[in-house]
């Protein structure tokens, strides 16, 4: 299993670094504990004190007692493992593609009005990648916000203008935030959402352990 790492920036760097580990690392269940122990292996890796524990806020935003101005959060789907680390808010997912789940019924139940006929325009191929698109999209969206599920997914909007996409969000200012697919695997959607410049400014590093 591989494990992909988005830093932007941490020390100084902007870099996804990705590391493959043995497969035991996943033995004990949970995907905090997998992060909290991601964690530890980046902070030894950098040269930074460790250990590091994971804490989590009454929104499920997990936070470092001991690094109060890093702020990050962790995804996993499929073979990954994602955790984006940065000293202003950021939010990450990823999605593996499913081509099996009954995905209009859960656009209807959890998506805006206006997302949902986006996707009904599309022939089957495209909203199926489309549907996982904004899911991990959305997501990333309401981990930058530090709310998780607090904020519904319908609450906001994602609209497409050319090759960027926009977030409508009546209760918060987005002026700013942004959003940015990272390649990852075929029928995997990978989304990074943050400050602007910060997003812009990410470089991929791969490490083999």
């Amino acid at each position: 299993m591989r494990i992909i790492v988005v830093l932007s920036p941490f020390g100084g760097k902007s870099m996804i670094d990705v590391y493959t580990l043995d497969t035991h690392f996943f033995s004990v269940t949970g995907k905090t504990v997998h992060v909290e122990m991601l964690l530890n292996k980046i902070f030894e890796k950098k040269g930074l004190p460790v250990p590091v524990k994971v804490e989590k806020n009454r929104y499920g935003k997990p936070f470092l007692k001991e690094y109060p101005s890093l702020h990050f959060n962790g995804s996993h789907s499929g073979d990954y493992l994602v955790c984006a680390m940065s000293q202003n808010p950021v939010g990450v997912d990823v999605q593996r593609i499913d081509r099996t789940k009954r995905m209009m019924s859960l656009a209807k139940r959890f998506m805006s009005p206006g997302e949902v006929r986006g996707l009904e325009a599309l022939d089957d191929e495209k909203r199926t990648q489309a549907f996982y698109r904004l899911w991990a999209q959305k997501e990333s969206y309401m981990k930058y916000r530090g709310l998780g599920f607090a904020l519904p997914l319908s609450a906001f909007e994602i609209q497409q203008k050319g090759e960027e996409y926009q977030i409508l969000d009546e209760g918060c200012q987005t002026g700013g935030v942004s959003l940015r697919r990272l390649e990852l695997a075929p029928d995997y959607e990978l989304w990074v959402c943050g400050e602007e410049d910060e997003v812009r400014k990410i470089e991929f590093a791969v490490y083999e352990e």
